[in-house]
């Protein structure tokens, strides 16, 4: 029997595909856990019209990511943190801070995007790097400075 998978089925295909599995395969087991529609016309045509769309919102993606990462390249944001009287961070700067700067200069990231090598506890300049969906990175200067 002809079907048309609507979640990926491991060992069978991904998501839009049409595959050709044994009849009892499929209305035991695909159709009741809604993994598989059998394969009508108007079935093909809605799981093309599916596959272009997410090829639409793909590209559209694969396009913000770069002019972001454009926006972010080099991008000098200052984070103000607490600072007691000997000059050391009460608490490391995190993903999140640096994120928040980032949106205050005009640009909005994720704050899981943003990696640094170790942990930042002190006040000073840093090169931070935003890996960005679609494999783009970006170079940020963050300075750390006591409010």
């Amino acid at each position: 029997m002809k079907v048309v998978l609507l979640r990926d089925v491991m060992s069978y295909g991904k998501e839009g595909e049409t595959i050709e599995v044994p009849d009892g395969y499929a209305r035991n087991f695909l159709f009741p856990q809604n993994l598989a529609i059998q394969a009508t016309t108007q079935a093909m045509t809605m799981a093309k019209a599916k596959k272009d769309k997410k090829e639409k919102e793909q590209k559209k993606g694969l396009k913000e990511a770069g002019r972001l990462a454009g926006a972010l390249d080099d991008l000098e944001v200052e984070v103000k943190v607490k600072v007691n009287e000997a000059g050391t961070l009460y608490a490391a700067v995190s993903n999140k801070d640096i994120a928040d700067a980032v949106k205050e200069a005009g640009v909005k990231i994720d704050p899981d995007w943003v990696e640094f090598a170790a942990p930042i506890k002190e006040t000073g300049a840093f090169e931070v790097m935003v890996n960005l969906p679609h494999g783009f990175e970006a170079k940020l200067n963050v300075n750390v400075e006591p409010k």
